[in-house]
C-alpha cells in the first residue's frame, strides 16, 4: 500500500473512532438525561401528593374546630338563657315573699282588732258584738287563707329555683374546652367503650363528646361516662363509622 493510501486508512480509522465515541458519549448523556426526568417526576409526584394530604389534615381541622365553636356557642347559649331564668324566678321568690310578709301582718293586724273589739264588749249590744266578732273572725279566717295561698306559691317559687339551679349545673357538665386531643389507651368491643389517656385535668368532663379520627378519616363519636384526673372512660356512640382502635387520635 503506497503511503497516501495508509494516510487516508489512518483517517478513516479515526472518524470511525471519533464516530464510535461521540456515540457512546452522546447515549450516556441521553441515559442520564432520562434518569433525571424520571427522578424529577418521581419528586414532583410526592411534593403534590404530600400537599394534598397536607391540605386535606388542614380541611378536616378546620371542620372540627367549627364544630366545637358551634358546639360551644349553643352551650354558653343554653347557659345563658338558664341564667336569666333563674334570676326571673328568684324575683318572683322574693316578690313572693313580700306578699307573705304582708298577709302575715294583715293576720296580726285582725287578731290585735278582735282583741280590742272584746275588751270594748261594754256598751255594745249583742248585735253589734256579734257582727263585730263575726268580722274579726271572718277577717283573720281570710288572712289565714291568704297566708296558706302565698306560702304555697313561695314554696313552688323556692323549688322553681332550685330546679335551675340543678339545670345550669346540669348544663356545665359535658362543655369540653375547644382543642382538647388524646389517645385511645383501651377498646372493650363487648360492652362498646374505650378508655382516653385525658381527663378532668385535661377539661374532659362527663357527659362530653370527643371524636375519634385515624390520620385523616373520621371514625365516629364518644360520650365520656367517667373522668379521672389522667383518663376517662367513654362509650362509642351508635352512630360511628369506623372500627376504633387502640392507638386512634381523639379530639374536641
Amino acid at each position: 500500500m503506497s503511503q497516501l493510501g495508509k494516510i487516508f486508512l489512518y483517517i478513516a480509522l479515526v472518524g470511525v473512532l471519533c464516530s464510535v465515541g461521540a456515540g457512546y458519549y452522546l447515549s450516556t448523556l441521553y441515559a442520564k438525561g432520562r434518569a433525571d426526568i424520571a427522578a424529577a417526576t418521581a419528586a414532583n409526584a410526592t411534593a403534590v401528593a404530600d400537599a394534598k394530604k397536607q391540605k386535606g389534615l388542614a380541611e378536616a381541622a378546620a371542620l372540627k374546630e367549627a364544630d366545637a365553636e358551634k358546639k360551644l356557642a349553643d352551650q354558653t347559649a343554653d347557659l345563658t338563657k338558664k341564667t336569666t331564668d333563674l334570676a326571673a324566678a328568684q324575683a318572683k321568690v322574693d316578690d313572693v315573699q313580700k306578699a307573705l310578709d304582708q298577709a302575715k301582718a294583715d293576720g296580726a293586724k285582725a287578731v290585735a282588732d278582735l282583741a280590742e273589739l272584746n275588751k270594748q264588749l261594754d256598751g255594745s249590744t249583742v248585735a253589734d258584738i256579734k257582727a263585730a266578732r263575726d268580722k274579726a273572725v271572718a277577717d283573720a279566717a281570710s288572712s289565714a287563707s291568704e297566708q296558706k295561698i302565698i306560702a304555697d306559691q313561695l314554696q313552688a317559687a323556692k323549688g322553681e329555683v332550685e330546679q335551675l339551679k340543678k339545670d345550669i349545673n346540669a348544663s356545665k357538665i359535658g362543655m369540653i374546652p375547644p382543642g382538647v386531643s388524646g389517645k385511645v389507651t383501651f377498646v372493650n368491643r363487648t360492652w362498646n367503650f374505650v378508655v382516653i389517656d385525658v381527663g378532668l385535668s385535661n377539661g374532659v368532663v362527663p357527659n362530653g363528646q370527643l371524636i375519634v379520627y385515624r390520620k385523616n378519616s373520621f371514625l365516629g363519636k364518644i360520650k365520656v361516662t367517667t373522668a379521672d384526673t389522667n383518663s376517662a372512660v367513654a362509650d362509642i356512640l351508635p352512630d360511628s363509622k369506623g372500627d376504633i382502635q387502640v392507638g386512634d387520635y381523639v379530639l374536641n
